[in-house]
């Protein structure tokens, strides 16, 4: 194993409320999750990659697309209500057990961001390499005014008098679910893909697309069609 091992976890599974079967379903000529694991495979600062799926159609296009898919995950871990940190926990124990696999770090890479490509994720990777942080996250810059609903009447959450322009206002960030690099350890301590001392890693708004719906669906090809940036 290498100083510092970083595992490539994709995680998809058979089951979509937004977009029915949508891992597998044809975005751009490919199957959604090949662009993720196109990705992966040519990163350079990933040591290995593999799936974790509960279906086996997902599993089977998978090894297709070159990827590793060495288990079928229990069916409690693809519900609906199945939060990330049990399926990251599942796969690390896995290898664990049956392969005496260790990492160091863990980067998880959702298939449903299929913009995100071979350079976000080394850029990503060798930001937490380098950086004295735990956990790096991608994200977009944002500049919308946001509000929370409130019974005695709607609260504004980050608007200051003293700016009068959109534009001029400190800049925020949204995590676009596209990237995460965190400490294996940490992880497995605090079961938290967002713990630890935290680096935002920005990638541009037409990259950190997310794929829920059929309009995303849409979308992504048009942007893929004509996106020429690598943020």
């Amino acid at each position: 194993m290498t100083e510092t091992e970083y595992l490539g976890i994709i995680p998809a599974r058979g089951g979509s409320k937004g977009v029915e079967r949508k891992n597998v379903r044809t975005l751009a000529g490919q199957p959604l999750i090949a662009h993720t694991i196109a990705a992966a495979e040519n990163a350079d600062k990933l040591d290995r990659t593999i799936v974790t799926t509960d279906d086996p159609e997902i599993r089977r296009v998978a090894r297709e697309c070159g990827a590793e898919a060495p288990f079928l995950r229990p069916d409690e871990l693809a519900t609906d209500g199945a939060s990330m940190a049990p399926v990251v926990e599942h796969a690390i124990s896995y290898l664990e057990d049956e392969e005496n696999y260790t990492c160091s770090a863990i980067v998880l890479l959702q298939p449903t961001s299929p913009l995100r490509n071979a350079n976000h994720i080394d850029r990503a990777v060798e930001r937490h390499r380098t950086s004295d942080v735990t956990t790096v996250i991608s994200t977009f810059e944002d500049h919308s005014y946001r509000w929370q609903p409130k019974s005695e009447g709607a609260k504004q959450l980050n608007y200051t008098s003293d700016v009068s322009r959109r534009q001029n206002k400190s800049s925020e960030y949204v995590e676009n679910g596209a990237i995460y690099v965190v400490d294996t350890d940490l992880f497995l301590t605090q079961r938290n893909l967002r713990s630890g001392t935290v680096e935002l890693f920005e990638m541009s708004e037409r990259r950190s697309i997310d794929i829920d719906t059929e309009f995303d669906f849409w979308l992504a090809e048009q942007i893929m069609e004509y996106v020429d940036d690598e943020r």
